[in-house]
């Protein structure tokens, strides 16, 4: 008997599956645990802008379609590439621990955010990214980028960029830690809903690995990965729209934080709530109404044109 992880064949796509595995093998799981390396589109199209793809899971389809066809059992993704809405007859098991949730600029000259020089260039693949830094930087220029971590650095090394944002959690998870010039704070710079976190899918039928799978999740961030999903999925969000999220616990209670800016960043609504921790989805749903009672739905759909 084995259990069969599908994954992005990235290096970083790589770690995550090879966390899970190991969290399986240490559990005690009696199956033989594998990786199926899949390609997709996200990988395939390196020259389109991430916000054009809409809701389609581009990161993502691929490596869940696997699991329906029975070529594989689970699926392992970055959690903040996981659209809300999964494929049909698939569902979000649970979720690794957390790691850190920041974003993190990558300067060659060391100069952090407030020191890089007036119309620097900046490569983000994200447009919330994009938003943020022009929110607190209007004078920046904001470039594309696309491509797994090894890449982009590497286009930043080649003088393609003054700078470059990307999440400390997979920079840090690649041994590249040191490359990072400075952590931007969640203060002003929330993350991406599940930035940080790996999430786990598997056939909604298949009860006996969704307990083995549950065996491995990491409570906390299997709450917060709850509540920021709801609160983006009734935003009506996605990679097509800056939207910022993130869950905080504190004891039996999660603080959820959320912001909505327009694309340039001059317009933004954010707003925080606190709830109980056992009811995420009650929290993401009520502060994604709060938001959108504020007028949050004009900047989505505007991000959207």
């Amino acid at each position: 008997m084995t259990i069969t992880l599908a994954t992005r064949s990235s290096p970083l796509a790589l770690w995550q599956a090879r966390r899970a595995q190991e969290l399986l093998t240490s559990a005690g799981a009696d199956e033989e645990i594998q990786l199926l390396e899949v390609q997709s589109s996200g990988d395939i199209d390196l020259s389109s802008q991430l916000a054009r793809f809409g809701k389609i899971g581009i990161f993502t389809a691929e490596v869940d379609q696997a699991v329906v066809e029975g070529r594989a059992d689970v699926g392992v993704h970055s959690m903040k590439d996981l659209t809300t809405v999964l494929t049909d007859g698939m569902v979000l098991a649970g979720a690794l621990a957390r790691g850190p949730v920041e974003d993190a600029l990558v300067s060659p000259s060391g100069k952090g955010l407030d020191r890089l020089p007036q119309g620097a260039r900046i490569a983000t693949g994200s447009i919330r990214r994009a938003a943020m830094l022009l929110r607190v930087r209007p004078d920046l220029d904001i470039g594309p980028l696309r491509g797994n971590v090894a890449t982009r650095l590497s286009k930043l090394d080649a003088g393609e960029a003054d700078a470059i944002i990307l999440a400390r959690a997979g920079l840090e998870r690649l041994g590249l830690g040191g490359r990072i010039t400075e952590i931007l704070d969640t203060e002003r710079f929330l993350p991406a809903v599940g930035q940080g976190i790996v999430g786990l899918t598997c056939r909604a039928s298949d009860t006996d690995l969704r307990e083995t799978l549950a065996t491995i999740a990491d409570r906390q961030a299997w709450i917060s990965a709850r509540a920021e999903r709801t609160l983006l999925h009734d935003l009506q969000g996605g990679c097509s729209a800056p939207i910022g999220g993130h869950a905080v616990h504190d004891g039996d209670t999660l603080i959820l934080s959320a912001v909505v800016l327009s694309v340039d960043g001059r317009e933004f609504m954010e707003r925080s709530l606190r709830g109980p921790a056992a009811e995420p989805e009650v929290l993401g749903q009520a502060l994604a109404r709060e938001l959108l009672d504020r007028g949050a739905g004009r900047l989505v759909e505007a991000a959207r044109s």
